[in-house]
């Protein structure tokens, strides 16, 4: 029969018309009706009129009308139905409707299972909605329900271990998934478990690397732990472990110090004479602080830029133990949004930071760029910088700031 077919509608110049059938057949739509070719080759005209014994028609375009052809291959016993002669020629054809509207049950199955799951963890039920609504978990899972199912429920495995008592995030993924980089960047249970800890514990699950280490030490997981140290000079810390003893002989000899995210987690610093601490923002001034004033210096603090993990950690430490901070940073807009982060987050108070401060100064800066950022502590300071149009950093004041860490 399949040869008898191939002569009948076989051909080439047919072949727009079994692939026509074909794709109404896996939409689940009937063969009736008629089908129709735009701007038809000869050959392709002259194909369908051998087919019904007719001229094959002019005009804009080709039609065929599928119960005629379904009658025609019929009565001449090439077949009992269209699909069976499609099927026959170009093999089984799968109804992508129905096969939609079961994958379509079997996710709803699975997230009917997993919403059981999620009831016992705070959050967790929002997130898999928006998980279900956005197409993520299916994205991730490369479209494997089973997949899935296994990420969303590790997913909830790492909620249902928090907050965790600073342990590394390496340990927490292997421990969860018995891999230990399943929850580094860019793996799907390290996409998925973040936004369920920033549902949990209120949070933004933000894409940098910044915001990410931060939102994990909210819940008590390390990331990184030995990057990124804050520097610091001259803190005078209490107590008899190391890193208190580290950082008092680092003091003595005026040599500055840098602190791990898993010391300050391990060994909070706490100071002996809660007062002033000045933090600055540039490790230049830190490097100018030591060279001019050694062991004299007042206790200093260095964010390099946006503080990190350990810097905020650190921060917040001092700011518990009832120092005074005092904060510093360059006259540019990346400057000020950095200032607003330390002063509003720790309540530090500026130093040398005020619109006349940037006045005086401002002559010898150079071209200030970018995106314009409000001073939260000086509502004047944003107009001048604007007016002035020049950006002063930190390494142009070295004076004036040595002489407040003289002072203290």
């Amino acid at each position: 029969m399949r040869a008898r077919l191939n002569e009948v509608i076989g051909a080439a110049e047919l072949g727009w018309l079994l692939e026509r059938m074909r794709r109404r057949l896996e939409k689940g739509e009937a063969l009736r009706g008629t089908v129709s070719l735009r701007e038809p080759t000869p050959e392709q005209r002259e194909a369908v009129g051998r087919l019904f014994g007719t001229s094959g028609g002019r005009g804009g375009s080709l039609s065929v009308n599928l119960e005629r052809l379904e009658r025609l291959l019929v009565e001449a016993g090439l077949c009992s139905n269209l699909r069976e002669a499609v099927e026959a020629l170009l093999g089984p054809v799968e109804d992508l409707r129905a096969r939609r509207e079961q994958e379509a049950e079997e996710w709803a199955r699975l997230f009917l299972r997993l919403g059981e799951r999620a009831a016992t963890i705070p959050a967790a039920c929002e997130w898999l909605e928006e998980l279900r609504a956005s197409g993520l978990l299916k994205r991730l899972a490369a479209g494997d329900a089973e997949r899935a199912e296994a990420l969303a429920t590790r997913a909830m495995e790492v909620a249902a271990r928090l907050p965790a008592g600073h342990v590394p995030i390496a340990e927490l993924a292997a421990v969860v998934a018995g891999d230990a980089h399943a929850l580094d960047p860019g793996e799907p249970l390290g996409t998925l478990a973040l936004r369920l800890v920033a549902r949990v514990f209120g949070a933004e699950a933000g894409e940098d690397v910044e915001s990410r280490r931060e939102l994990w030490a909210a819940a008590g997981v390390l990331c990184d732990e030995l990057s990124a140290p804050v520097l610091v000079l001259n803190l005078p810390a209490e107590g008899e472990r190391l890193t208190a003893r580290s950082l008092r002989m680092h003091a003595e000899a005026g040599e500055p110090c840098r602190l791990s995210a898993r010391q300050l987690h391990r060994e909070p610093v706490t100071l002996a004479e809660p007062g002033a601490v000045f933090v600055c923002e540039n490790p230049s001034v830190v490097v100018a602080a030591a060279n001019a004033l050694g062991s004299k210096c007042a206790p200093l603090v260095c964010t390099e830029g946006m503080p990190r993990n350990p810097a905020l950690k650190l921060l917040g430490q001092l700011a518990g133990a009832g120092a005074r901070l005092r904060y510093h940073g360059d006259f540019d807009w990346p400057g000020l949004r950095i200032a607003n982060v330390v002063m509003e987050r720790f309540g530090a108070a500026p130093w040398r930071m005020s619109a006349q401060d940037y006045e005086r100064a401002a002559a010898g800066g150079g071209e200030l760029v970018g995106e314009p950022v409000a001073a939260r502590w000086d509502a004047r300071l944003e107009p001048a910088m604007r007016r002035q149009a020049r950006a002063v950093h930190e390494e142009q004041v070295l004076g004036e700031l040595i002489e407040d860490l003289a002072a203290g």
